[in-house]
């Protein structure tokens, strides 16, 4: 091998390193500003605080008025309808509550683990953005786009 060859297998090897060594330091920079700050995940604790306390208050409410509504065996097939429509429509707000509320447990559950704004599907990071419209979203946006999307 000539010192010629060797001189250019060198430069070869030094310039792939150095574009290694740059995706490397890129990927690393891209990952960083993607994290959430220690600042930003109090805030986010805070906020899933305050919608789980206002979710339990909505629900008491919500218990609350389903005693209104004690089923009626006087009257006509009409008012028995509309009765019933009412629970029923209660009860289904009653279970989308349930359903955030657990969320809103995880996320804060999440938290203490440390795996806070980890998409439950991919493992990627869920945006601050995202987060900051559903602080309990268990999904990034392409996760969620993906299993929305019609078979």
């Amino acid at each position: 091998m000539t010192a010629s060859s060797r001189l250019k297998i060198g430069m070869w090897q030094s310039r792939d390193y150095n574009s290694i060594l740059q995706r490397i330091s890129m990927k690393k920079a891209t990952t960083s500003k993607k994290r959430i700050s220690a600042k930003e995940i109090k805030k986010f604790k805070e906020q899933l605080i305050h919608l789980k306390e206002e979710l339990l208050k909505l629900v008491q409410k919500t218990t609350e008025n389903e005693k209104e509504y004690p089923s009626s065996e006087v009257g006509d097939s009409v008012d028995q309808a509309a009765d019933s429509s009412a629970r029923e429509l209660l009860f289904e707000l009653n279970h989308g509550e349930r359903q955030r509320l657990e969320a809103i447990e995880s996320a804060l559950k999440k938290i203490e683990q440390g795996r806070f704004g980890m998409c439950e599907k991919c493992g990627n990071i869920i945006t601050k953005k995202r987060l900051k419209v559903v602080p309990y979203a268990r999904l990034c946006i392409k996760c969620k786009a993906k299993m929305e999307k019609p078979a």
